[in-house]
């Protein structure tokens, strides 16, 4: 099965510029024939970017970055920030490594370096695991993230956190007719099994309620909160205990 389609795919996933609507009409078109339903997707998709780089920018940095309606870090949507997600990270890393896949300035588990990395690994087993057990459940999280309920908590709590919200020019949600392309896409190439939801608990609001509330101290000083470098090492904890 051939998979360079996720190399183009990933890069709808990168922070936008003035080429971005094209790939993303031009992605439709390519997937008309082997992925109607996905392609369709990425054309509603396309009706609703803005012509102006800089809102469409504003809009992808509101969605995954700040006060964000969910991560494109798939260790993080599955794992949180724990030790696990640092194991994931330094696996990743070293099969990006074994490609030459450069990460650019995205950690080793943003979904557009992982979906970069699919076409080029090759041993097919690591691929369907790495599909069936990360990538599909992360991106099934994505899409729940997006259900009003879901949205409407996050805010409350970015409003309480920050005092007030930012308010993009063009509706958020629009991103989720991308997600869905994706995981119409894996859906078709790895022939996921629906029942199987090994992360159906995790939950990207739930992580953030977390961190919000270290920020505001109502957690023990002693609760470690390790981070990551770009290579999966951990870097620092959050309380000297953990040094």
């Amino acid at each position: 099965m051939k998979l360079s389609h996720y190399t183009r795919l990933a890069r709808l996933f990168e922070y936008p510029d003035e080429s971005y609507t094209s790939l993303v009409t031009n992605m439709a078109s390519e997937l008309a024939v082997q992925y109607p339903d996905a392609s369709k997707e990425l054309e509603a998709f396309s009706k609703l970017l803005p012509k102006d780089t800089y809102r469409l920018q504003e809009l992808y940095t509101k969605s995954f970055e700040v006060q964000a309606v969910t991560s494109l870090e798939i260790g993080y949507l599955l794992y949180g920030d724990d030790y696990t997600r640092g194991e994931v990270m330094v696996h990743l890393n070293q099969e990006h490594r074994a490609v030459g896949n450069d990460l650019g300035t995205e950690l080793s588990d943003h979904l557009s370096n992982v979906l970069k990395l699919l076409p080029q690994m090759q041993d097919k087993t690591v691929v369907n695991d790495l599909v069936t057990m990360m990538v599909a459940p992360a991106v099934e999280i994505m899409m729940h993230e997006y259900t009003p309920k879901n949205m409407e908590a996050k805010d409350k709590l970015y409003k309480k956190q920050y005092k007030t919200l930012i308010i993009p020019s063009v509706p958020v949600g629009m991103f989720l007719h991308l997600i869905k392309a994706l995981f119409m896409i894996l859906d078709s190439d790895f022939a996921l099994i629906k029942e199987n939801k090994p992360f159906g608990d995790a939950s990207f609001l739930g992580f953030l309620t977390s961190e919000l509330e270290v920020e505001e101290g109502k957690k023990s000083s002693n609760s470690c909160a390790p981070t990551f470098d770009a290579s999966g090492v951990m870097t620092t904890s959050s309380c000297g205990s953990c040094a």
